[in-house]
């Protein structure tokens, strides 16, 4: 059984070490918050069709990149298909 004293010296070196490691990135002392203000953002307003614009274009990005990244998949699965047949099965 430990006394007190010791049990907050333990507590205390644990802190320290944390916070050693956690060196000046401590995200406790960074949460200043006061709820009367808001973050304000400057985000530019768009009208429907240009709003639409952006979707068909990122619809379109995402579609070649998923095509590209399919034929990157078939294109290794067959040659490692041919390899594993030539060097296994023969």
């Amino acid at each position: 059984m430990g006394s007190l004293s010791q049990f907050k010296a333990t507590l205390r070196r644990r802190a320290d070490r944390q916070e050693k490691n956690n060196g000046k990135f401590n995200k406790k002392n960074l949460n200043y918050k006061n709820s009367y203000s808001n973050p304000e953002y400057n985000f530019p307003t768009l009208d429907s069709n240009e709003l639409e614009e952006i979707k068909l274009d990122i619809k379109a990005k995402l579609k070649s990149e998923n095509r590209k990244n399919f034929v990157i998949v078939l294109f290794t699965t067959l040659v490692l298909a041919i390899l594993i047949y030539f060097f296994v099965l023969s």
